[in-house]
C-alpha cells in the first residue's frame, strides 16, 4: 500500500524499459498494487489478465488485473474490500487446498498449479466473469508447481514433490500430459 514501493505491485513497462504514457499513474511503472505474493500471469484472448496469488493465513486468489486496481494487501486478504475502494478476486481458496504457484490460461479456462493442494484447479471463463471452480489431479501427483499450455494444444504440469515437504512419489520433479475433458 506504499506508493513509492515497487513492492506488492504488478509493474507495466515498455521492452526498452520506459514507463508506457498510459500507465494509470504517468511516470511510474505501478500497474495495480495491493499485491502479496503473485506466481503466475496470464492472459485470456479477449485481453483480461489473470494472476494467481498466495495468501498469508487464510486465502489465495485468482485475480483480474485491472490498470490502477488494488487488491488490498495487508488490509484484506480475499474477498470483503469492496466496500473500502480495494478489487475483489474472482475466486479465493483456502492456503490448505491452493498455494497456487503457476498459471496457464486457454480459450475455456484458467488452470492453476496448487502446491499444498496437490491438485490442477480449473476456471471456466465466461465473458461476464468466470465459472465454478473446479478440482482435477488431487492428490495424483503431489505438489504441482507449473502449468503450460504445448505447442500441441495439451496442458502440462511440473510436479514438485521431492523438495522435502511431503512423500516423494515415482515421477516427481518431471512434466506431466494432463488430458482434461469437460463431462
Amino acid at each position: 500500500q506504499h506508493p513509492d514501493s515497487l513492492g506488492g505491485k504488478i509493474l507495466r513497462i515498455a521492452p526498452d524499459g520506459s514507463v508506457p504514457r498510459d500507465n494509470p499513474v504517468p511516470g511510474s511503472p505501478v500497474w495495480s498494487l495491493g499485491h502479496r505474493n503473485v506466481q503466475g500471469l496470464g492472459w485470456a484472448q479477449d485481453g483480461r489478465m489473470l494472476a494467481s496469488e498466495l495468501g498469508q493465513d487464510s486465502l489465495d486468489e485468482l485475480n483480474l488485473v485491472v490498470s490502477g486496481g488494488n487488491y488490498g494487501w495487508p488490509a484484506v486478504e480475499g474477498p470483503g474490500g469492496t466496500s473500502q475502494g480495494f478489487v475483489d478476486p474472482l475466486v479465493s481458496w483456502s492456503t490448505d487446498a491452493a498455494s497456487p504457484s503457476g498459471l496457464a490460461v486457454t480459450d475455456e479456462g484458467v488452470y492453476v498449479a496448487a502446491l499444498q493442494g496437490e491438485a490442477l484447479l480449473r476456471v471456466p471463463l465466461a465473458p461476464d466473469g468466470v465459472g465454478d471452480p473446479q478440482t482435477l489431479l488431487a492428490g495424483e501427483l503431489g505438489r504441482l508447481r507449473a502449468v503450460a499450455v504445448g505447442a500441441d494444444g495439451d496442458l502440462y504440469v511440473l510436479t514438485s514433490s521431492t523438495d522435502g515437504r511431503g512423500e516423494p512419489r515415482e515421477g516427481d520433479d518431471r512434466l506431466v500430459p494432463v488430458v482434461v475433458t469437460e463431462d
